[in-house]
């Protein structure tokens, strides 16, 4: 039986964490970045994640 693939880490969401923010998945949602908080993130962290991905819509 052979074995799946490990899934390839997503970039993304590999960025956002190495800056400390409690992300808790990336995906796209009409062709923008939708970050999926693991809690509703604080306005600093919306800022920054801003700034790792412009444009990005927020789940919380």
């Amino acid at each position: 039986m052979a074995r799946k693939p490990a899934p390839k880490p997503d970039d993304r969401l590999t960025t956002l964490r190495a800056q400390g923010l409690d992300v808790a998945g990336v995906t796209d949602r009409d062709g923008a970045p939708l970050i999926q908080w693991r809690r509703p993130p604080t306005e600093a962290g919306r800022t920054q994640a801003n700034l790792i991905l412009p444009g990005a819509l927020h789940d919380a």
